[in-house]
């Protein structure tokens, strides 16, 4: 673990502990395996460099494919990176694991529980701070795709809010769950 601390930093290090932890509680709550999304937790930020500019150069260094549908989402890059850092650098080789990793930040039309259960807990663990969190956290351990549809509906919300384009992953993230935020 000081390797993962040193590479992405003390901060972020602290938010992919508390994306473990909120992980392998959902996993043991919703019936998933709790290594994995252990795993998941931990190093679905794995390569997420201090900038844009540096995660795409690491990306390239490792031949690391940024898809065109990505292309104009820098926001969202680090998720591809990621899930090759875990497996060359960390020996991660379960495809459903790094499946989580990938899609963490965008969720996707077809999602496992594991990949509903990373895209949560990076959401809601103890870094985060919003309105509605304590709720949100409530119903993630009732409900686990109520919960998934909120939180993708409140990350949307706000990434609209901002007048960031939202990725068309997370559109139909949206769309299979029969989720809305008003006006796209």
């Amino acid at each position: 673990m000081p390797v993962l601390c040193e590479t992405i930093g003390r901060e972020r290090f602290l938010h992919s502990l508390g994306a473990m932890h909120f992980a392998t509680a959902l996993a043991h709550r919703h019936g998933e395996e709790p290594v994995r999304a252990a795993t998941a937790g931990l190093l679905h930020d794995c390569g997420r460099f201090a900038s844009i500019e540096q995660i795409e150069a690491e990306a390239r260094r490792r031949a690391v494919v940024l898809p065109p549908e990505d292309r104009p989402y820098a926001k969202v890059w680090h998720a591809l990176l990621s899930a090759d850092v875990a497996a060359s650098d960390f020996g991660v080789t379960d495809e459903s694991v790094l499946r989580a990793i990938r899609l963490h930040p965008t969720g996707e039309a077809e999602m496992s529980r594991l990949d509903r259960i990373i895209f949560l807990a990076d959401y809601i663990e103890p870094t985060r701070h919003f309105d509605g969190l304590m709720e949100l956290r409530r119903l993630a351990e009732r409900d686990l795709d109520n919960a998934f549809r909120h939180a993708l509906e409140c990350k949307l919300r706000h990434i609209r809010d901002q007048g960031r384009p939202l990725h068309p992953r997370s559109l139909r993230a949206l769309a299979a769950v029969g989720g809305s935020i008003g006006e796209v």
